[in-house]
C-alpha cells in the first residue's frame, strides 16, 4: 500500500512540474504580446502625432461654388507681366539625399529616381519655395505593379505642418500658384487620358495662426472643352488662362490655344 501511495505522489509531482513550465512559456507570450501592443500604441501615437492635413477632396469642392468662364483674346492675356512666385534654388544634396531646414528640424527626403528591384522608381522632388508664405513645395512619387503614385504637398517652414493636395486623377496636380497678394492658390490638373479635359482648384489662405485651417478648399471648375498650358493671376480675385486642345492633323499631334477669364468673390 505505501508503496503505490509512494508511486502515486512521484506521478503527481511529475505532473505538477510538467505544468508549470507550460504556465511559464504561455505567461511570457502573454507578456511579450502585450509590450508588443505598448510598443505598436506609442507607435501609432507618433503617427497620429504629425502634422498632416489633406485637402482639396472633390465632395469637399462639390459643396462650393463653381468657376465660370468667358474668352478672352491672346493679346489681353499676353499684356499680364509674369510674376514671379517662387524660389527654385536648389536644396543641399548628399549622394541620394536632399535635405530640407526648416525652423525645427532638418528634414530628410530621397531623391527620386529608379533605384531597381522592389524600389524601382521612387522618391522625391523638390520643386521650391514660397517665400512670402513659408512654404516648401515638395512631391512625392513612386512606382507598384506598373502603376505611377504622384502627390504633392507643401511644408511649412515654420511648424513643420505638412498641406498634402489631392488630386484630381492619377497623377499629381500642377504646382499652385498664389493670388497677387497671397490671398488664393489656384492649381489645375489635365487628364491622362483626354486631349481637352481640365479641373481647376482655389484653395483659400487664411490667417496664419491656425496652421490647421491655413489653406481651405474654396471654388474649382471642371472643363471637357480645353486642357491648360498656363495661369496668370491680373488680381486676387481674376485670373487668366491658356487652354488648349490637341487635334490631330495628318498624323500629327497639334495644339491650338484659347484664351480665357475668370472673376470670383
Amino acid at each position: 500500500m505505501r508503496r503505490i501511495l509512494f508511486l502515486t505522489l512521484i506521478v503527481l509531482s511529475a505532473s505538477c512540474n510538467d505544468k508549470k513550465p507550460k504556465k511559464n512559456i504561455t505567461a511570457r507570450k502573454t507578456d511579450i504580446a502585450y509590450q508588443k501592443k505598448i510598443i505598436s500604441a506609442k507607435h501609432d501615437l507618433k503617427v497620429d502625432s504629425v502634422k498632416k492635413v489633406e485637402i482639396g477632396y472633390y465632395d469637399n469642392f462639390e459643396k462650393l461654388p463653381k468657376l465660370s468662364f468667358e474668352t478672352v483674346t491672346e493679346s489681353e492675356f499676353l499684356s499680364i507681366e509674369p510674376k514671379k512666385y517662387i524660389e527654385t534654388t536648389k536644396p543641399v544634396q548628399n549622394n541620394d539625399f536632399f535635405y530640407i531646414q526648416t525652423a525645427l528640424r532638418k528634414h530628410k527626403f530621397k531623391n527620386y529616381r529608379d533605384y531597381g528591384g522592389e524600389e524601382s522608381w521612387s522618391g522625391f522632388k523638390y520643386l521650391g519655395y514660397y517665400s512670402n508664405l513659408k512654404l516648401f513645395a515638395i512631391q512625392e512619387n513612386s512606382t507598384s505593379d506598373n502603376l505611377g503614385f504622384e502627390q504633392l504637398f507643401l511644408l511649412d517652414s515654420v511648424n513643420d505642418y505638412e498641406y498634402h493636395i489631392i488630386s484630381f486623377g492619377d497623377g499629381a496636380v500642377k504646382l499652385q500658384i498664389p493670388s497677387i497678394n497671397n490671398r488664393y492658390f489656384v492649381y489645375f490638373y489635365n487628364s491622362v487620358y483626354e486631349h481637352k479635359n481640365c479641373d481647376i482648384g482655389i484653395l483659400k489662405i487664411n490667417d496664419s495662426s491656425s496652421r490647421e485651417k491655413y489653406l481651405s478648399e474654396y471654388a474649382s471648375y471642371s472643363s471637357q472643352d480645353f486642357a491648360i498650358d498656363k495661369i496668370a493671376w491680373k488680381t486676387d480675385n481674376i485670373f487668366y488662362v491658356k487652354g488648349y486642345e490637341e487635334v490631330n492633323e495628318n498624323g500629327e499631334w497639334l495644339k491650338k490655344y484659347t484664351y480665357y477669364k475668370t472673376e470670383f468673390k
